[in-house]
């Protein structure tokens, strides 16, 4: 059925073939003049240039819908148009059937686009974003002074600055003191670690050995002293805390404070995520809540357990380490992981910015290396058919789908 009122294709036609009726004319002009849309439907159609092109493109579209009637139609169309002697209402006519028949009379004009969730995967995903092969971060000093520490594989480097002597290798940071007074000890560093980085290692004064990852930050004194050793977070860190029973070790995460004297456990604090996760692999902690200084929550854990931090605590008593602690060992992995969520690791990895359109509600579950490059996960999530992926520049428009 014609999408046109009043049969406006047929008068088309008629005006082309000059066979139409004056009072067929007088509707025909009205329409045109309605809207400067109609105008421009006009002008196209009278335009030999634009329906040629139009005429290919819709050719080319067909042929990869597999549409087998409407090819054999057309392609005797495009025939009759390569003959000089063939009247040009015949093209004409060849793109205005086309195009009722598949419904996409207006998707066909030239203010009107195709839908991005069926654009080919090639249009969508554009030029290729990789995966992030060296690890990078900024220190950030008490003094507010600030150093770029960037490894090279292939390389040792040193740095020195202020009271630290940071050496990366292979991924790790490892500082010293060089300056031994009070004044340098109580000196507290900041290594912030850049969405599009590879996580990065930081062995701290005491032993304890650090995994931030992107997009995450680590506060940190230069050394230890007096009857604890505290430290603060950002985004996510795991820890695998030296044994020291006379100093037991603390972080602070978004108004979560965990306490360990020697054990394994990962946090996951990042200010984009709805909730902070606590979650023990080895030994003992205990998590706090506080409000303004009030106390409102305080859980003992067991390993394989995890707490869920939002206006209370939550324990949950077998929670999936193996998840948790993907990220460590280069996998994205998620066991029925709400969009959103798989978004938030994505766009870290790849520091790329995250929009969606319209509701989308699915949840995925994937196990897969994070070297790939971004276009093969976006091909493997949208294999269940439920969301659709477009790349603006350095941004993931992720849209719902529903098959045709």
């Amino acid at each position: 059925m014609s999408n046109l009122p009043f049969q406006i294709d047929e008068l088309i036609l008629k005006f082309l073939n000059k066979t139409i009726t004056p009072n067929e004319h007088f509707v025909l002009k009205e329409w045109i003049n309605s809207s400067p849309a109609n105008k421009e439907i006009f002008e196209n159609l009278t335009n030999k240039e634009w329906v040629a092109t139009e005429l290919d493109k819709m050719y080319e579209f067909e042929k990869d819908a597999g549409w087998e009637t409407i090819a054999a139609s057309l392609k005797h169309a495009k025939r009759i148009a390569g003959k000089k002697n063939r009247k040009w209402f015949q093209m004409v006519a060849a793109v205005v059937l086309f195009a009722l028949s598949i419904g996409f009379w207006f998707y066909k004009t030239p203010n009107k686009v195709i839908p991005d969730q069926n654009l080919s995967q090639k249009e969508r995903f554009g030029a290729e974003i990789m995966p992030p092969e060296i690890n990078q971060a900024i220190l950030t000093l008490s003094n507010g002074k600030k150093i770029i520490v960037q490894n090279d594989p292939k390389k040792e480097l040193i740095i020195h600055a202020a009271a630290l002597t940071l050496k990366t290798n292979d991924g790790n940071i490892i500082y010293k003191d060089r300056i031994n007074s009070k004044k340098e000890v109580l000196a507290q560093n900041t290594l912030a670690v850049p969405k599009g980085s590879k996580p990065l290692q930081l062995l701290l004064a005491d032993g304890t050995m650090t995994w931030i990852n992107a997009g995450s930050s680590l506060t940190f004194p230069s050394e230890f002293i007096g009857k604890e050793r505290k430290v603060s977070m950002t985004g996510e860190v795991f820890f695998k805390v030296a044994k020291n029973k006379h100093m037991p070790f603390k972080v602070n995460a978004n108004g979560t404070e965990t306490e360990a004297l020697g054990t394994q456990f990962n946090i996951n604090a990042y200010a984009d995520q709805p909730n902070t996760k606590i979650t023990l692999v080895e030994g003992s902690i205990r998590v706090e809540k506080r409000v303004s200084k009030l106390l409102i929550g305080s859980l003992i854990v067991k390993p394989n357990q995890q707490v869920i931090a939002e206006k209370e605590l939550t324990l949950i008593k077998e929670a999936n380490i193996e998840e948790t602690t993907a990220w460590r060992d280069g996998q994205f992995y998620f066991e029925g992981a709400d969009i959103k969520v798989v978004m938030n690791q994505i766009s870290k990895w790849y520091d790329l910015d995250v929009a969606y359109r319209g509701t989308i509600n699915s949840s995925f579950v994937m196990k897969i290396s994070k070297d790939v490059p971004l276009s093969e996960l976006l091909k493997i999530m949208e294999m269940t058919d439920l969301v659709r992926f477009k790349l603006e520049g350095k941004k993931i428009i992720v849209m719902s789908y529903t098959k045709p």
